[in-house]
């Protein structure tokens, strides 16, 4: 039955991927990608379909799980953002030489401007590494008919296929026609069962190097069948040849017909822009490429571009930028420039733990020592002065390793501070604390542990006792993890109880004056932006005495919680009980004592 739904880029591309059989998807979550697993696990609550669909640790082990799982004949995908796939290279490369059994869809999300990642990679460059096909789509229904596309593409290469979205596509949303009549199909996993010749076949699935070779030849042999077939769509009927993919395509065909250029540009779409055959286009009078981000058909078909200046060589292609190009091109007048106003920096939410917990620690360690940061919602510790570094995942505990090495060995005692988050942790964060602990490296770790993956969504953690079909899980505990190491002071602190936090750090700052190894404080409480964090959350209402409250904003300043604000014409701190949650922390943080808790 063919029904029509407003959706989201990423929860097409979940329709389409249970659409087209997938029934093994797994991934770590990453803005833009997050929406695409949990929109397939309510088409599985719904329609009851057998497989197995649910995060893994990280990037790494997800690719790794979802291939093995097309290795046995089951239809596989695997998702995640761009700075995920650098996470998931080695599998990833190794895919592709291996190819799998059964379709293997590897969905990458790109974050060009970037509006939520350390950097605004083009995966589809990773695919050409990878020598692994690529389809970019243009559209939200583009994404969905994509998904569909890549899997029977995998299916009858045996080649695993990237479908590589943007933030636009993946945020985005369109009206488009599903089917929502999902393939019963048959769930039967097997391996050697599966293989058209034994012999050679299971041998390449633990091939030696020698045989490696042969694979590759293989590979490429595949790949120049697929660029034979892959031809670029023609638009338009003009003496200027525009390339492009993606996002930019929907972009300049508004902007063509805005302008009414169709009789000056020819746009040529490739849905997949790798693998192509090389051809020329001597009969326009330029030929252009308009891609995000990164000059790949630009460079396939020696053209002008980013490579030349035309075009910007970092950020979106939005139809602001791309409007400019035109104007350089002479195509149209050039518009005036519309001032921006600065934008707001971002806060941790109302009530959130990690706020209270990081002031304690900013009230133990001072600003003078080293504090060695994390991606996740704790990155605004920056706004609190607790954060120094901020590099990629896992990266605070190798950072705080090799500082405090650094810093002992010429015999200078400089405190160090590595804080990171429970999810991060164990994303990949264990690996470099073994190095410190191996190496007695005595740092402070301090784990923020919100029982979420907060930042990209609220996501589940392996802590989670149960999973999103109701049945029961092993839950990891992170202190067994860290008592298993062989760290001697491990504490788990509520950082809402302001008094046993500081308490805690105190003694942890004991501890490293004598200790040859980390020592940890886990400081544990539940996101309030979660259902269960916010019903649970205690309720310590607050006043602020305006006899008492001098204005000085130390609690702006210091605490910034977008609950609190500064009323200009009294001169006083105000709260706005429309944004507290009244967790009461900000009654710990006044110097004037001007916040008082209200007595029930």
């Amino acid at each position: 039955m063919l029904k029509r739904l407003y959706l989201s880029g990423n929860e097409a591309i979940a329709y389409g991927l249970i659409e087209g059989g997938v029934r093994f998807l797994t991934g770590y979550p990453g803005t833009p990608s997050s929406e695409i697993l949990p929109t397939a696990q309510k088409l599985k609550l719904r329609y009851k379909f057998k497989g197995f669909i649910d995060w893994a640790v990280n990037e790494k082990v997800a690719l790794e799980m979802a291939f093995s799982a097309s290795l046995c004949g089951v239809k596989s995908a695997v998702t995640m953002k761009q700075v995920g796939l650098n996470v998931a290279m080695d599998p990833f490369l190794n895919a592709a030489y291996v190819g799998p059994k059964a379709s293997f869809v590897v969905v990458v999300a790109d974050d060009p401007g970037p509006h939520s990642s350390q950097t605004e990679q083009d995966s589809r460059l990773a695919a050409y590494l990878a020598k692994v096909p690529v389809l970019d789509p243009s559209t939200v229904e583009e994404a969905y008919l994509f998904a569909k596309k890549a899997l029977e593409l995998s299916s009858e290469f045996e080649i695993p296929l990237m479908l590589r979205t943007t933030t636009r596509i993946s945020h985005g949303k369109s009206d488009i026609v599903v089917s929502e009549e999902f393939p019963q199909e048959e769930f039967n996993p097997s391996f050697k069962e599966n293989l058209k010749n034994w012999n050679i076949e299971l041998q390449r699935l633990a091939a030696t190097p020698k045989l490696r070779h042969l694979l590759h030849k293989r590979l490429n042999e595949k790949l120049d069948a697929l660029a034979e077939r892959n031809k670029p769509r023609f638009f338009y009927q003009g003496d200027i040849l525009i390339l492009t993919s993606g996002i930019v395509f929907s972009y300049l065909v508004e902007l063509i017909e805005e302008h009414q250029l169709e009789n000056k540009i020819t746009l040529a779409k490739f849905d997949m822009p790798f693998p192509v055959k090389y051809q020329k286009f001597s009969e326009f009078k330029r030929v252009i490429t308009l891609e995000e981000t990164s000059p790949l058909l630009e460079l396939f078909f020696d053209t002008e571009g980013r490579r030349n200046g035309l075009v910007p060589k970092e950020g979106e292609l939005t139809p602001e930028v791309c409007e400019k190009i035109f104007s350089r091109l002479g195509l149209i007048p050039e518009k005036k420039s519309i001032a921006i106003p600065p934008l707001k920096r971002p806060s941790l939410c109302p009530g959130c733990g990690h706020r209270i917990g990081l002031f304690a620690l900013k009230k133990v360690f001072g600003k003078k020592a080293i504090f060695c940061g994390d991606i996740g919602c704790y990155t605004l510790a920056l706004n609190f002065g607790v954060t120094d570094t901020v590099f990629c995942m896992g990266a605070s505990l190798s950072f705080a390793t090799a500082i405090k090495k650094l810093f002992d060995e010429k015999e200078k005692q400089r405190e160090v501070v590595g804080i990171i988050g429970d999810s991060t942790f164990l994303h990949s964060g264990i690996p470099p604390l073994i190095d410190a602990y191996h190496y007695r490296v005595p740092f402070l770790l301090i784990i923020l542990d919100n029982e979420t993956v907060g930042m990209t969504g609220n996501q589940k953690t392996p802590a989670h006792r149960v999973s999103y079909e109701g049945k029961p899980l092993n839950p990891v505990k992170i202190e067994k993890i860290l008592e298993g190491l062989g760290l001697d002071f491990v504490k788990v602190v509520d950082p809402y109880d302001y008094k046993e936090t500081l308490q805690v750090l105190k003694e942890a700052k004991e501890y490293l004056k004598i200790s040859d190894k980390p020592c940890a404080v886990i400081m544990r409480h539940p996101c309030v932006y979660t259902r269960e964090g916010l019903l649970n959350n205690p309720k310590r209402p607050v006043q602020i005495l305006e006899e008492k409250c001098t204005g000085c904003k130390f609690c702006l300043s210091e605490f910034e919680c977008p609950a609190l604000y500064f009323d200009e014409s009294s001169e006083k701190v105000c709260i706005d009980k429309t944004l507290c949650i009244d967790c009461g922390c900000c009654q710990f943080v006044c110097p004037k004592k001007a916040i008082l808790e209200v007595k029930a």
